[in-house]
């Protein structure tokens, strides 16, 4: 495609182009800031002399091949090591290919966040020496990308075709961070830099746009990165597709965002990606690019998540979400927000602020992107340094939300003084779906019930975490769900009632809030004999009688990954347990005769505790088969 000369591009916003004068003023005054420079600056030395740049010969993995298929953990990335990829958790040591080509795209993201470190230094360094060599170091990166782009192969095996990296997502995140980090840098760069750079964008945007033709997470990246290329090369054609277009960014949040502020994909790794993609496009189109509903859902998406989340922060991890998401995992994200969004302001970013030490970020879409400058508790990241302002109010009223349904992604959640309940029951969330339908995940005191997202995937226990077993569930027919939709049936603020039909059953799952706890009830109704298994996890070992060892089946739903599998006795008609944790309620399971029930352990419990499992199994009844749960909260840690 033809690229206009720089003369002709688009204009951009006043406020979306950081205040330098603003942000030198910040670290002067402010000792978060000048702390989150030094960070920078500590950061940026180290890699200056461990960046290793692939060449083409060097074709690049997915990172999803990065983890460990034994306990799921992220393999150490080493940059002396571009052969030996080793679990920090077990010692297993990774050699080979895809692990070696999954460490060279780590890399190139290493290259694109250190040359955003080298803009920041070029325009706030403390001497002109420094800058130069800021400069001199993004001149580098960009030349060496600029001279041999169109010598890498084009590859990719997932979700489209790259050069550089594997795959067109990581090519757009790649290329923004190395786009934002020329414009930043702006006057502080040769023109012969700059120049390359338009070359490059250019180059880029021929690998993108033709493959810019969904609603995704990862489509909005490929916004993004189109936006990025359309300002550097001055094409209004292509900034106009990549805002208007019909999967242009407007398109994404009106399409892919529920008017309740959550992304389609549900869990809040994607959720956050889509938001920090959008981010990214206003950043560089202007906050005037969303006007109107668009805008008011982007800013709505990053109010929400603190509605879902647990007590200490950490967001539900749906589908195939990280499990350790923490709300201050995305307090960038706030930060950018508050000053992009119209409408929006800092008390954006008050709950996104925790207690827990973490790196210092760069704004990139890439993760594992840090240093050695060390753990901070605060408002340490370069989103904050750039966008944020300089004081922030209180926002230490520590008011929950109470309960509250949101149709749109189909969740409900009841909060009550001993228990948050919460219920998916809406559509289908694509190809990151777990396709557990009316799964509930719990908090009461500090234990909790949590849905155990994913690990890699490529790494053999994400099969695990993924599967009917390890969720909260009825498995109908021992046959997986397929993808479906459900609905909700009732709704207030003790009680709901959400049903859906998979397997030739009709499942009415009821949730209600009571003085000493909840209860939860199932109502299937399908063929008399077919298999039916409830199952329900908490923190901790159960507690019970148990009888003799049971062999799990080996399936296709998750038993094999089973340990300590032992019989449970009912008395009564129920089945009574707990967990070995202080907070832990106490369930009571009303089941029909002739069902059988079990306890078991089980791995990847987000909390780190062990996780133990009851399950009860038996023939649908004639009619309505009914499982009635009580849980009792004894003692709730305040």
């Amino acid at each position: 495609m033809p690229h206009p000369t720089p003369a002709e591009a688009p204009s951009i916003a006043p406020s979306t182009i950081p205040n330098w004068a603003d942000v030198r003023s910040r670290v002067a005054r402010t000792g978060w800031a000048a702390d989150t420079l030094d960070a920078v600056r500590a950061d940026f030395e180290h890699w200056q002399t461990r960046l290793r740049l692939p060449g083409p010969d060097q074709v690049s993995a997915w990172t999803h091949h990065y983890f460990c298929d034994d306990d799921g953990e992220p393999l150490r990335f080493d940059s002396a090591r571009p052969n030996e990829h080793v679990c920090p958790g077990c010692g297993r040591t990774y050699r080979g290919d895809p692990w070696d080509g999954a460490w060279r795209t780590r890399m190139h993201n290493m290259a694109a966040a250190q040359s955003q470190r080298a803009a920041l230094l070029a325009r706030l360094g403390d001497d002109e020496d420094s800058r130069a060599a800021a400069g001199e170091a993004l001149t580098r990166i960009v030349t060496h990308y600029a001279s041999h782009y169109r010598s890498y192969e084009l590859h990719g095996v997932n979700v489209g075709k790259a050069r550089v990296t594997p795959q067109n997502l990581d090519e757009s995140v790649w290329i923004i961070g190395l786009l934002r980090s020329v414009r930043w840098a702006g006057p502080h760069l040769a023109e012969s830099t700059r120049a390359a750079a338009r070359a490059l964008a250019a180059d880029v945007a021929d690998v993108l746009a033709p493959q810019l033709g969904m609603i995704h997470n990862i489509h909005c990246w490929i916004v993004a990165a189109l936006a990025e290329c359309a300002v550097a090369t001055g094409d209004a054609e292509l900034l106009a597709t990549a805002t208007d277009g019909p999967f242009g960014a407007r398109a994404q949040l009106l399409e892919g965002m529920h008017p309740e502020g959550l992304w389609f994909e549900v869990n809040p790794h994607y959720h956050f990606y889509a938001v920090n993609a959008l981010l990214s496009f206003v950043e560089v189109a202007g906050p005037e690019a969303l006007a109107g509903e668009p805008a008011q859902r982007l800013l709505r998406a990053v109010q929400a998540p603190a509605e879902l989340a647990y007590t200490d922060g950490r967001v539900p991890a749906y589908g195939d979400g990280w499990p350790d998401s923490f709300l201050g995992t995305f307090a960038q994200t706030a930060e950018v927000a508050s000053a992009l969004l119209p409408g929006a302001s800092t008390a954006l970013v008050p709950p996104y602020l925790d207690d827990r030490p973490a790196p210092v970020q760069v704004w990139f879409g890439a993760g594992h992107v840090a240093g050695p400058s060390g753990e901070r508790v605060g408002r340490y990241s370069v989103g904050a340094l750039v966008f944020g302002a300089e004081t922030l109010p209180d926002g230490s009223d520590g008011a929950q939300p109470g309960s509250f349904v949101w149709r749109g992604p189909g969740i409900g959640l009841l909060r009550s003084r001993l228990a948050r309940v919460a219920i998916r029951f809406g559509p289908d969330a694509g190809w990151h779906d777990h396709h557990d339908k009316l799964a509930v995940d719990v908090e009461c005191g500090q234990w909790r019930s949590l849905d155990l997202g994913t690990s890699g995937y490529g790494a053999d226990i994400t099969v695990w975490m993924r599967s009917q077993v390890a969720h909260n569930v009825i498995v109908v027919g021992d046959r997986p769900q397929p993808p479906h939709d459900g609905e909700l049936v009732h709704a207030d603020d003790r009680s709901l009632t959400a049903r859906s039909s998979w397997n030739g059953a009709e499942v009415s799952r009821s949730l209600a809030l009571t003085g000493s706890g909840w209860t939860d009830e199932l109502q299937v109704v399908c063929d008399p004999g077919t298999p039916l298994e409830w199952l329900f996890h908490g923190d901790g070992t159960i507690v019970a009688a148990t009888g003799a060892a049971v062999e799990p089946p080996t399936d296709d739903l998750g038993h094999a990954w089973l340990t300590d599998v032992r019989a449970l006795s009912a008395h009564d008609g129920a089945v009574d347990v707990t967990w070995d944790h202080p907070d832990a309620p106490r369930l009571s399971l009303t089941m029909p005769a002739g069902w059988t029930a079990l306890r078991a352990d089980a791995p990847a419990n987000p909390s780190g505790l062990p996780l133990g499992v009851v399950a009860v199994r038996g023939p649908a009844l004639v009619g309505t088969t009914t499982l009635r749960a009580t849980f009792v909260v004894e003692a709730v840690t305040a």
